[in-house]
Formats: structure tokens, C-alpha cells, sequence
């Protein structure tokens, strides 16, 4: 294998039956990476001419079908020993990890299996743990390693997730995070200027890092002949003059570039006509060459800020008047200590004439890396905390206004709207960050200064400014897209439909299922799909134009009178295909009652069957978790909330404290937990808004606004909530 050995070892060998062995063992450092290379690891081990006798296969059709239902396709089994790599038998073991290395490695996700077999997903793929029938040779297998050799339908909606995934979920990832942070805190200095000054927060034990200096050289190349066939060369360059005069990169000495440890980034341009920039460099802090790291695999990512969307969404959606803006060269406005700018170089060449290559290298953070957006978060979080006292009401906002450099919130009056953008601009200034493209829903005396429908992007939706709603991004879905049509393609095209809010999830489902169904067939990623499928998917593109059209108001509380009594109702539903929940704001006032959405979630069934009573029950807890994160965000906490499900056996499970079956006691200990079981009623199912983003909808029956049969019935039922979108 190539290892180079890094040191030798006496070791005692404690054997079965109390036996002992003492031999002298070499050491070598070797890199474990996942098949999804999203994930790697450094551990030590010790050499052995043979680490035990060879285990076989996974060979139970019981547990191999359980395994297809679970969606976890394993390489280890008998039916897939061509996918395995082995020196002379498949069933030989080539590592064994030690108690210490795999506790680092489980993500406490786990899979029951028959009937004395569990499924432990860790973060180099899934291995079976317990007591096998299979015997071979009179030996006995009691582990077997298993790796997932396609990407988990599960992991394909991720955004589906958000505010209802299980809360265990995250607390690995949360400890992770907290040590970047304090890494942070000790680390972080400040200028005499007021400039915030960072180290790059660098994984323990991270591989070796090349110093990539081969690929810059031909990606530079590559970036020369891009930007003279675009006539920009020149544009390029003024841009890494100009910023070698505001000082956010610097020349290289020659001779200090071999003292001492460095790393190259390639870079290329992004071209954006309608931009104030026209071209702009944008670094790859990913490049790397084969079996090697990249700059990217060694730095913590932190928190995952997709996360906040939603939270942000919402209170955006909660004052009168929404306001965005935006932080300008964000990233270039944070320092870098000196000893991580070595790891941040790259390779120019002036006007791109041939010649010396010349060194550049960054002082600043650089858009590119994964790990800047983090900085740039914590950056913004310590300069908030610190806030003089007069400016501390107007930090707390906007501690939660911020996703990486854009400020999104709203406000109640004009005289907050005022307040909030003058004292921000003053608060940021000291940190040497500058607000700018400020925007905010019209208000009364500058109505008419408005263009009609200009739209602007807010967290992948379009802000209508004169209207005050929102709509989704269609923006290249509308095109034709030729071609075969295959299971690429559909999630290819169903990600483009960003939606942090939901009210397009019953339109969303179709592709999902159908996803789904390819997975069951079997389907490889590029092979052509069968016609049925491939119909029903053109079928659902030709709704693109209809929901390209759908717009809903950005202000949760449009059409609230001042004196209205606010109620949150909170729906859930389940079909065979998928559960849903979706939350709504009631305003009940003397003179009208009126509705809005503010979150729905929908999630496709597991490929394992389960009864449909045990969906609603999933429908329930996903409900009681997104009501819990959502009444947080908005600061709703003391008005009424009810809980809505047409499901009878769901909510005598939740009303009732008694003992159920393990499936059903987790459930409904986590819903009680979460909500009061005495706010849990029932409602008809042709009365509940969640059947929609739980059954899908193949035609366009858009009733944002009432009057349809549908919310006539609701009315009657709940005094009137606003109809949920119609698909």
C-alpha cells in the first residue's frame, strides 16, 4: 500500500481465554474517507500479517431485503463482493478499528434488523452489529462492515427538514460547532483601526496539506484564455491591483515562499453584467489533486447556515414594513492573522503576459473557503455583543437578522424602520463593515415612487416591493429542458424550487415520490427512466407557469385589524405517499377573521411500509416540533395554540399517557413533551389544509384568499381560516 511507516510499537496481545502475546508491531498513519468523500478521518494503526480469519458475507435474504427497504444498499453482501476490494478472498479483513477510533465514528443512528441483527449508521457508511446464523468453517460472523454505494433518498431533502428533523440528530454536530466557536473567542484579536483579525479554525489532526501548486499553475492558465476570449483580462487584473492598494492581498517575497509552509488556490471569474463588477475573481478552495486533501477537507465548516433560513423567513414575515440589506465585500472586511496567510496563496501573472509567475497572497478572509462564512458569522456575533448600551436593542436585532452577509428583518412602524437602518449602518461601521442596498416595503407617503413589480432576491425567493409579497425563483426552470429524462434530472430540476416557507410542498411532492419510485426499480442515476414516469414528470413541468405566478403576502399580519386576537392552529395529515404539517396565523377581530400561512413541511413515507394511523402520528411530531421552533421565532409564546389532525388513533395515542408500543410511546413522549396534549382537537379531512402538501395536487386550484367551497366548509368549522394554497 505505499504507507510510510512512522514509528514502532511494543504491544501485549490480551487473546480469548486469557492468553497473552507480546511482539513488536510498525506504525503507520493511513487517511479513512467515505464513499461520498464528505467525510476522513487520521488514525494510527499497527501492522499484522493477518488481523483474523476471513468473516463471509451477509448471505440472510430476510436481512438483505430489510436492508433495501431501509434504502441502505450495502456493498458488504454476497450479492455485491465484485464492489469490494480484496487481495485474494472478498471475505478478508484488512483493518480493524479499535473501541477508541470507532466511538468517534458513530452518528447514534440505528436500525433494528431479525432478528438478532442491528444497523449502525456511522460516518464512514453503515455497519451490521450482532449475533449472525450464518456459520463458515465452524467460525461464526458477528460483524459486518456495510457502505452505502449510492446517496440515501433521505439525504436528497434536507431543507424538507428544517425545524422538524430529530433533535438527537444535531447534537454531535452542535459539539463540533461549539469548539469552533471557542476556538474563535481565544483566537480573535482587533486592529488599531477596529479591524476584527481571525485565524483560519483548523480540524485537529487534519492530513497533510500539498501545497497545490501544480494545479494553480494550470488553472491559471485555463483562467488567461477564459478571460481573453471575454475581453476582460484587463478588468481582472485592475481588480487584484486595486485590491493590493486597499491592502487585502500582498506580494510574496521569493525567497520567503520556500522558508516555510504555504498552499495555492486556483481561481477563476464569475462574469455578471448587469453587476456594478462586471468580473470578479472566485477562489476554489475545494481543487485538489487525487487522494490528496483539499484546503477545505482541513478547515472546521461550522454551523450549518441553511438552517437559519426559515427562522429568518419568519421574522421577516412578522412586522409591517420588511428591510434588507447587504454587507459590501463582507469577507474582505476581516483581517487574517499572518501565520494562516501562507495557506491562502495564489498565482498571477500582470496584464497576463508571459513571464515570472508573481505570488500573491491573502490578508483577508476569502470568499471560497468553507470556512469564511463561519468567520464572518462570528465576527458579526462578538462585534454585537459588545454594543454600546444605546445601540444594544437595535445588536439584538440584528444578532438575528444576519444569513452570511445579508441583513433581512421588519419592523412595526416607520419610526423603527428609520431607527433600525440608521443606528445599524453606525453599529457596523466600527467594525469596519458598511450596510448598503438598503430596501423595504413601501410605505404610505412613498407609494408612488415605486416601479411597478420590481422584484428583489431574499433568501431564494423574490421580494415583490410594491405588492409586498413573495413568489418562488422560477428564473431557468422556465426553459426547455431536452434530453432524456432520467433520475438526475428530476432532482436536478426539483432542487432549483427553493422554498424556505412551503407553500409550494404540494407541488414539490410529485417529483419526490417519484424519486422514490426509481429508487425502489433500482435505477441508476443517468439511465433512461420508463415512460409512465417520464410522463408523469413532463406532466408535473407544465404546472411550472402556474406556480411561477403564485404569490402570497410577505406580512403574516396584512389584513390584522389592531384590536384582532391572535391564535396559532397548527394541522397535520398523512397519506401512503407522505405526512404534513402546516402552521397558520388566526386574527380574529369584531369586524372580520383572517388567515395566514407561515411554515408547512412536507416528507415523503419511508420506503418501509408503515399503517397510515402511525404517518398521522409522524405528521404529529413533525407538527409539534416545527410549532415549538416557529412560536419561538416569532415571539408568540403566550397566545392560544391548537393542534388540528383528522386522525383518531393519533390523538388518543397523544391524549392518553399509557405504555404503547416502542414506535408509538417515542412519538407521543416527544409530542407530549413538546406540546399540551389538551390543545390536541380534531378536524374533519376534508376540512384540513395539511391533506394538500400530504396527497400533492395535479391541478391549479389557487384560493389564497377564500371563496372556494373548500374555505366555506373551514369557516364554518374554525370561524374562518384562510384556505391553504391549491394544487
Amino acid at each position: 500500500m505505499k504507507l510510510k511507516c512512522v514509528g514502532e510499537q511494543t504491544v501485549t496481545h490480551g487473546l480469548f481465554g486469557g492468553l497473552k502475546r507480546r511482539e513488536k508491531n510498525k506504525k503507520y498513519s493511513i487517511e479513512l474517507r467515505n464513499t461520498e468523500n464528505n467525510f476522513s478521518c487520521n488514525v494510527e494503526v499497527m501492522d499484522q500479517n493477518k488481523i483474523c480469519t476471513s468473516l463471509p458475507k451477509l448471505k440472510d435474504p430476510k436481512n438483505i431485503e430489510e436492508l433495501k427497504q431501509l434504502g441502505i444498499f450495502a456493498s458488504d453482501i454476497c450479492l455485491n463482493e465484485n464492489l469490494c476490494l480484496y487481495e485474494n478472498d472478498p471475505k478478508e479483513i484488512h483493518i480493524l478499528l479499535g473501541a477508541d477510533t470507532a466511538a468517534r465514528l458513530f452518528t447514534r443512528e440505528i436500525k433494528n434488523l431479525s432478528p438478532d441483527l442491528i444497523a449502525m449508521n456511522t460516518k464512514l457508511g453503515w455497519t451490521v452489529i450482532g449475533r449472525s446464523r450464518i456459520t463458515d468453517n465452524d467460525s461464526s460472523s458477528t460483524l459486518m462492515s456495510l457502505l452505502v454505494n449510492d446517496v440515501n433518498i433521505s439525504d436528497l431533502w434536507r431543507l424538507d427538514t428544517l425545524n422538524i428533523n430529530d433533535p438527537a440528530e444535531n447534537q454531535s454536530r452542535k459539539e463540533l460547532e461549539e469548539a469552533a466557536k471557542e476556538h474563535f473567542e481565544r483566537s480573535v484579536k482587533r486592529d488599531n483601526e477596529g479591524r476584527y483579525i481571525v485565524s483560519l479554525p483548523w480540524i485537529h489532526d487534519h492530513p497533510p496539506l500539498p501545497d497545490g501548486r501544480k494545479i494553480a499553475e494550470r488553472r491559471l492558465n485555463s483562467c488567461i484564455k477564459a478571460l481573453e476570449r471575454a475581453e476582460k483580462l484587463v478588468d481582472y487584473d485592475d481588480v487584484f491591483q486595486d485590491w493590493q492598494k486597499e491592502g487585502i492581498i500582498e506580494e510574496v517575497d521569493p525567497m520567503q515562499e520556500i522558508k516555510q509552509g504555504q498552499h495555492f488556490l486556483p481561481h477563476h471569474p464569475v462574469l455578471k453584467e448587469n453587476s456594478t463588477t462586471k468580473v470578479r475573481p472566485v477562489f476554489d478552495g475545494s481543487a485538489k489533486e487525487r487522494n490528496t486533501p483539499s484546503i477545505n477537507d482541513c478547515l472546521e465548516k461550522g454551523p450549518n447556515l441553511v438552517e437559519l433560513i426559515p427562522s429568518l423567513m419568519n421574522r421577516f414575515r412578522v412586522g409591517k414594513y420588511g428591510v434588507i440589506a447587504d454587507i459590501k465585500k463582507a469577507f474582505l472586511q476581516i483581517g487574517l492573522q499572518e501565520r494562516d496567510r501562507p495557506y491562502l496563496r495564489f498565482l498571477w501573472k500582470d496584464r497576463g503576459r508571459e513571464g515570472n509567475i508573481k505570488i500573491l497572497q491573502h490578508k483577508r478572509v476569502v470568499f471560497g473557503i468553507s470556512s469564511s462564512p463561519f468567520l464572518l458569522g462570528a465576527t458579526l456575533e462578538l462585534h454585537l455583543k459588545n454594543a454600546p448600551d444605546h445601540l444594544k436593542e437595535t445588536a439584538q436585532q440584528l444578532m438575528r437578522s444576519f444569513y452570511v452577509d445579508n441583513c433581512v428583518f421588519s419592523v412595526n412602524t416607520k419610526k423603527e424602520l428609520a431607527r433600525f437602518i440608521s443606528e445599524s449602518q453606525a453599529l457596523l461601521s466600527t467594525a469596519k463593515f458598511e450596510l448598503r442596498g438598503w430596501e423595504h416595503s413601501p410605505t404610505e407617503d412613498k407609494i408612488e415612487e415605486r416601479q411597478e413589480d420590481r422584484k428583489v432576491p431574499v433568501l431564494g425567493l423574490l421580494w415583490n416591493l410594491p405588492k409586498d409579497t413573495m413568489s418562488l425563483d422560477m428564473k431557468g426552470l422556465m426553459k426547455e429542458d431536452k434530453g432524456p429524462t432520467t433520475k438526475r434530472k428530476i432532482l436536478s430540476t426539483v432542487h432549483r424550487i427553493f422554498d424556505p416557507i412551503g407553500f409550494s410542498c404540494p407541488v414539490t411532492l410529485e417529483p419526490k415520490c417519484l424519486l422514490q419510485e426509481c429508487w425502489k426499480l433500482g435505477l441508476s442515476w443517468d439511465a433512461e427512466l420508463p415512460l409512465l414516469i417520464t410522463e408523469r414528470f413532463e406532466r408535473w413541468k407544465m404546472k411550472f407557469p402556474k406556480l411561477n405566478a403564485l404569490q402570497i403576502p410577505r406580512c403574516v399580519r396584512e389584513d390584522f385589524a389592531e384590536d384582532s386576537k391572535l391564535s396559532i392552529h397548527v394541522f397535520c395529515d398523512a397519506s401512503q405517499s407522505a405526512y404534513a404539517t402546516c402552521i397558520f396565523l388566526r386574527a380574529e377581530s369584531a369586524d372580520n377573521t383572517s388567515c395566514q400561512l407561515i411554515q408547512a413541511r412536507n416528507r415523503v413515507a419511508p420506503l418501509k411500509k408503515i399503517s397510515i394511523p402511525r404517518l398521522e402520528l409522524l405528521s404529529c411530531t413533525i407538527g409539534a416540533r416545527l410549532a415549538k421552533a416557529t412560536i419561538s421565532e416569532l415571539g408568540l409564546e403566550k397566545i392560544p395554540i391548537f393542534y388540528w389532525s383528522d386522525s383518531m388513533n393519533a390523538l388518543y395515542w397523544i391524549k392518553r399517557n399509557e405504555n404503547w408500543a416502542t414506535f408509538v410511546y417515542n412519538r407521543v413522549l416527544e409530542i407530549r413533551k413538546l406540546t399540551n396534549p389538551e390543545d390536541w382537537r380534531h378536524i374533519s379531512g376534508t376540512l384540513n389544509p395539511a391533506d394538500l402538501p400530504s396527497r400533492g395536487r395535479g391541478t391549479c386550484e389557487i384560493s389564497l384568499v377564500g371563496g372556494s367551497k373548500l374555505a366555506a366548509k373551514a369557516y364554518r368549522r374554525l370561524a374562518c381560516f384562510r384556505n391553504y394554497t391549491r394544487f
